[in-house]
């Protein structure tokens, strides 16, 4: 552990607030509030509540192809540095027909020029290794609900340099409220975060 503040980048997918996963994410960052190995070693945590982001979907110019950079200028930009400097990055979003959030899966097509770096132009911006966690819920009892938004996240970790560290996937949630209902879901998001060392 380097004298370095830690930094925890929480993105809240959901275009509702205070909803599920919402609460699930809040658990989680009251978990790392408790966190004496990150606290006692510097730690900021900062929060994209993408539904208050002012930002364009990609349009698929390809400009990051030419130099890694996006064209488009809007609050894409300070967020793509929080994605470079997190030590750890936790994706929070809903099901919607079997994927993640559109407002979610725009943001992720805007990291297009993370993609671009890496595989096209072989340039590593991101110097280090990092982990992320992904929290969602949905209606549907069947937990295959959850495959297609898995591989999302996958591949959004994967152009960031960020190990796939853990699922929080809980089912039959589709109200809002119905999380709180069960706290133990609560709890071991809260647990996760109180105990996780980077």
């Amino acid at each position: 552990m380097n004298n370095k503040k830690i930094k925890i980048l929480t993105i809240y997918g959901s275009p509702r607030k205070n909803g599920n996963t919402d609460e699930l994410m809040k658990s989680f960052e009251r978990g790392i509030n408790e966190n004496n190995y990150l606290t006692d070693s510097g730690l900021m945590i900062e929060s994209l509540f993408i539904r208050k982001m002012n930002f364009s979907p990609c349009i698929e110019c390809r400009h990051c192809s030419i130099d890694g950079e996006c064209l488009i200028k809007d609050d894409m930009q300070q967020a793509y540095l929080k994605l470079i400097e997190a030590d750890l990055i936790a994706v929070s979003s809903p099901v919607f027909f079997v994927s993640v959030s559109a407002l979610l899966k725009s943001f992720i097509d805007r990291c297009q020029r993370f993609w671009s770096l890496k595989y096209e132009l072989k340039k590593r911006i991101i110097k280090k290794d990092r982990v992320g966690i992904f929290i969602s819920a949905a209606g549907a009892d069947n937990i295959a609900i959850f495959d297609c938004s898995k591989k999302v996240i996958k591949e959004f970790f994967n152009v960031l340099y960020v190990k796939y560290e853990k699922n929080f996937l809980y089912n039959k949630i589709d109200n809002k409220g119905d999380i709180l209902k069960k706290p133990e879901t609560l709890k071991e998001v809260f647990e996760y975060g109180k105990n996780v060392k980077i």
